[in-house]
């Protein structure tokens, strides 16, 4: 448990009446689901590039936790793989998601493709955008504050964070993400000061495991690999999707990205540094990881900067709780129950979806205690099925309809059975053994026997990848 001087408990109420005066602030110019999820694509750059990182540092308790498997490697593995995606983003995918009528990938999916490709695609985004890992951070930080039990935690901090995203949709989040985005460089910067004044530089880690001072964290070539793919999850992420869709224009779409891969840059050195001080900080090392950064602000920062610093981490995750809730409520109300039940009030359907999405994030979160398991396998899986038909529903010759909802079926299906799998034999990182050589070569530089997890993603867009290919050369072939 953190515990709060007063100066701490005026920080926190002062961040939480201006979070809900902001949320519960935004009004909907007119009562429909362009305006409620996409805030009628009127996004300036500032509130673009606010709400997009905001949001995508919404796993920032996660951070905590890789950085004490991965150390310094934290940055090539979470980091990286985010800034040359989403500069491909920016380039190849934000001008034509923006130009495009559809403001879901579902809708451009039917567009492409067709009706069932649609229904699945919608169905796989609604299992990646449930705001589980979200769900479980807010719950987190509301336990090391409070003491009451993790699940009690995580539904209340659940609940309270996520009301006024039934009344004001995208602009409420856009709002409240101001707020976030200000807090959070502020926190981690004044953090890492408080840190460095205490223990030094940073990357001094002497007495720990050396595999935090390497730049792959001994993670090893293919799981750097793997971890580089995962990044492509930017390519489909729903919420990125809402983000380019929502610009002013295509302009502001394809600069706010490229300013906020900087942003990113600037905020990941912040936190790896303050999550390297926090290795040196916080001994004994927690069982539950994803507590590094709370136990680091209870025994480090003073009062008022500890306020400061868990304010700053509860409003991005907070941001991205609602964020990721509203795009999985899209995807369950209007993608699949709109399709399926023509005529059925979109703004409804899409309310009753967030409500459903919220709930399986308490139950999701409450099962898989981990954010990086929750990233590496759950994740990966629906990335992987969704990254090669999004790709061509934008730049490339669609397949038959058919076709491509198989092969994301598929690709979904293998990569899900891939985790139950490891699960089920207690090898939780999908860990293979290499073997010595291939074809004589040692392609991966590691001697043979040697245990390499390889995650969901691979296998998932490998199988999606060729069955998708085999339908266009199929149609190709008929014509």
């Amino acid at each position: 448990m953190v515990t709060l001087a007063p100066l701490d408990w005026v920080v926190v109420a002062v961040f939480a009446v201006l979070l809900l005066g902001l949320g519960f602030s935004a009004k909907l110019r007119e009562s429909s689901a362009l305006q409620f999820l996409a805030a009628g694509r009127s996004l300036t750059l500032p509130f673009f590039v606010t709400s997009l990182v905001a949001t995508w540092y919404g796993g920032i308790l996660g951070i905590g936790e890789s950085v004490s498997y991965y150390g310094v490697g934290t940055w090539l593995l979470l980091g990286v793989p985010y800034y040359v995606f989403g500069i491909v983003y920016a380039v190849w995918l934000s001008k034509r998601v923006r130009e495009a009528d559809q403001i879901s990938i579902p809708d451009r999916l039917e567009a492409a493709f067709g009706r069932r490709s649609a229904l699945v695609g919608a169905v796989l985004l609604i299992l990646m955008a449930v705001p589980a890992a979200h769900s479980l951070m807010l719950g987190t930080l509301a336990q090391a504050l409070t003491g009451q039990s993790l699940v009690v935690s995580v539904v209340l901090a659940t609940a309270v964070g996520s009301l006024f995203l039934f009344k004001g949709g995208l602009l409420a989040d856009v709002r409240v993400s101001v707020l976030s985005f200000t807090l959070m460089y502020v926190g981690f910067a004044v953090a890492l000061a408080v840190g460095v004044s205490r223990f030094g530089s940073p990357l001094d880690l002497r007495g720990l495991d050396p595999n935090l001072a390497k730049v792959d964290g001994g993670a090893g070539p293919v799981a750097v690999l793997t971890f580089f793919i995962l990044g492509a999850w930017t390519l489909v992420d729903p919420g990125f999707h809402q983000r380019a869709a929502s610009a002013a224009t295509p302009g502001v779409g394809r600069r706010g990205v490229l300013v906020s891969v900087g942003c990113w840059m600037v905020f990941d050195l912040l936190s790896v540094c303050v999550g390297l001080l926090a290795l040196r900080a916080v001994v004994p090392m927690p069982e539950n990881k994803v507590m590094l950064f709370p136990l680091f602000a209870q025994a480090v920062l003073p009062p008022g900067v500890k306020g400061l610093f868990l304010v700053g981490m509860a409003g991005t995750v907070t941001t991205a709780l609602v964020s990721y809730a509203l795009v999985s409520g899209a995807s369950a109300g209007r993608d699949v129950l709109c399709r399926l039940r023509p005529g059925h009030n979109e703004l409804s359907a899409t309310r009753l979806g967030i409500a459903a999405s919220l709930v399986a994030a308490v139950v999701l979160a409450l099962n898989i205690k981990s954010v990086v398991a929750l990233w590496y396998s759950w994740s990966g899986a629906i990335v992987g099925a969704l990254l090669w038909p999004v790709w061509v529903a934008y730049r490339g010759k669609p397949a038959r309809d058919a076709w491509t909802a198989v092969s994301m079926a598929a690709g979904a299906a293998t990569g899900l059975a891939w985790m139950w799998w490891g699960t089920a034999h207690d090898n939780p990182n999908l860990t293979v053994k290499l073997p010595a050589t291939i074809f004589g070569y040692n392609l991966f530089g590691q001697s043979a026997g040697t245990d390499v997890g390889i995650g969901t993603l691979i296998p998932a867009f490998a199988v999606t990848a060729v069955l998708l290919t085999l339908g266009t050369a199929s149609d190709k072939g008929r014509t």
